[in-house]
């Protein structure tokens, strides 16, 4: 039985509950055996670190922690040295300076060699804020174990300033269970069920969400994480489908974007599904909303309701273009499907390491002001019928059939590819061996961009000075 000290107002009030550990087999289950901790009250610290913190940061700087802090022990002989560190691209230095503002303790180093910052906390006053912090907003994922553990290594360290051989023996046994060498689990029995926040949701999207674009046209968002978090998995799982019981609609009303709420009675669209598969050779278990309509009936509210604090705003704010694009329907001209493959391609890369700053920053405002004026143009698609996107998209085809290309050229340097003109989409994806259903033609066709590096597609002949 674990005894918790929780402090309010001048009062202590004491709580008990029984924990279990499980030792993961090769198929990443649990099997299960008690354990016991004892805290008493010199064991406590003082509140006043935190409690006039922004609320809301601290469940986001738990989200944020979940997905990228670390907690480290070192020990030197007698002398037990406590760490926590979140390190980032040098690119992400400005949400470290935010971290450290808002709390008030550590501090920033920086690697320019290996492009990395770190926010970094050692001191035994700023170790305290941290435990206090994560005390009271905790942690879901598996790294509360980890937590756990350097807080036990906290309080002992505290009790015996002078550290004897059986505390120094207790903490290296903590030390050397934690983080990629842990193998025991352990789960509190009566707290099982993980209440998500929005805020920490952000701040873990931040640190391991996906704002996506699979083969230039598919939209996705995703949380990944190894499947010993699974209980928070399940809850993150649990929180994103409770999001389509509390909907509101994103219509467009006389050129401004604004949220109107959703009729449950008269919703035709589908709840939000989450995927989750599983990388065997990794462990680590992908959450995924996929559906068009669901990204923009149900997570985008959240999302534009919410503060960000690092760089990922940068992703989501293409991503977002790009979701709208698709939704009322500009992807399906010319000018919203260039637009769209343009956000495509940027999307994800706007590391100075990778590529220049400056143009990074150059693309994504031409990409802003590119939809800018795309939005003060009629939307092929009236989204306020309140129709899932599938129905539009039909809607649209049959109204528009006569204008589809009925033939399409493809070309390479050296011509057009042998079979082509082909006088059907499917045709043209067997003849470069994709599945007939593909859409790469409907992506490509009369964008004069080129796949694969090599194919241009264009539903009429491109004569030599166009091609070149």
């Amino acid at each position: 039985m674990v005894i918790y000290l929780c402090l309010i107002g001048p009062g202590i009030i004491l709580l008990s509950f029984i924990y279990v550990s499980g030792i993961k087999n090769k198929t990443g289950f649990c099997k299960f055996s008690s354990v016991t901790m004892q805290y008493t009250q010199n064991e406590t610290f003082n509140n006043s670190n935190y409690v006039n913190k922004n609320n809301e940061f601290l469940h986001w700087f738990s989200g944020f922690t979940d997905g990228e802090g670390n907690f480290l022990i070192s020990i030197d002989r007698n002398y037990v040295k406590l760490r926590f560190k979140i390190s980032l691209h040098i690119d992400d230095i400005k949400v470290l300076q935010v971290i450290q503002s808002n709390l008030n303790i550590g501090r920033i180093t920086v690697e320019p060699n290996r492009n990395r910052g770190s926010f970094i906390v050692e001191d035994i006053s700023g170790i305290n804020t941290i435990c206090s912090i994560f005390n009271n907003y905790p942690l879901h994922t598996s790294k509360k174990l980890d937590f756990q553990d350097f807080y036990k290594a906290l309080l002992i360290r505290n009790k015996d300033k002078n550290m004897s051989d059986t505390n120094i023996e207790k903490i290296l046994y903590l030390k050397n269970n934690m983080n990629s060498k842990r193998k025991i689990f352990t789960y509190d029995t009566t707290k099982s069920q993980i209440i998500i926040d929005p805020n920490w949701f952000i701040g873990f999207m931040e640190g391991e969400g996906t704002f996506g674009i699979k083969t230039g046209s598919s939209l996705y968002l995703q949380v990944a994480q190894k499947n010993t978090s699974q209980e928070c998995l399940n809850a993150i799982t649990n929180y994103l489908i409770a999001l389509s019981n509390n909907t509101k609609y994103f219509h467009k009303t006389e050129g401004e974007l604004e949220f109107t709420p959703a009729s449950s009675q008269n919703n035709k669209i589908l709840p939000l599904n989450v995927t989750s598969t599983i990388n065997a050779k990794t462990s680590v278990v992908s959450l995924v909303v996929s559906n068009l309509d669901a990204l923009y009936y149900y997570i985008l509210p959240l999302l534009d309701e919410s503060k960000f604090y690092s760089r990922k705003f940068i992703d989501f704010k293409l991503w977002r273009m790009a979701l709208i694009l698709k939704i009322r329907g500009y992807y399906y001209t010319l000018e919203g499907k260039n637009l769209f493959l343009d956000i495509s391609e940027i999307l994800n890369k706007r590391y100075s390491t990778t590529v220049s700053t400056e143009n990074v920053n150059e693309i994504i405002n031409n990409i802003s002001k590119k939809f800018e004026d795309i939005l003060k143009k009629d939307a092929p698609f009236d989204i306020e019928l309140d129709l899932p996107h599938t129905k539009n998209v039909r809607k649209f085809s049959i109204a528009n059939r006569s204008e589809n290309p009925k033939t399409v050229y493809i070309y390479t340097n050296e011509g057009l590819i042998e079979g082509s003109p082909f006088t059907s989409y499917s045709a043209a994806h067997k003849a470069l061996g994709l599945n007939p259903s593909s859409n790469t033609c409907n992506r490509y066709v009369d964008t004069n961009r080129l796949y694969k590096n090599k194919y241009i597609f264009s539903s009429n002949p491109i004569d030599s000075a166009s091609k070149g």
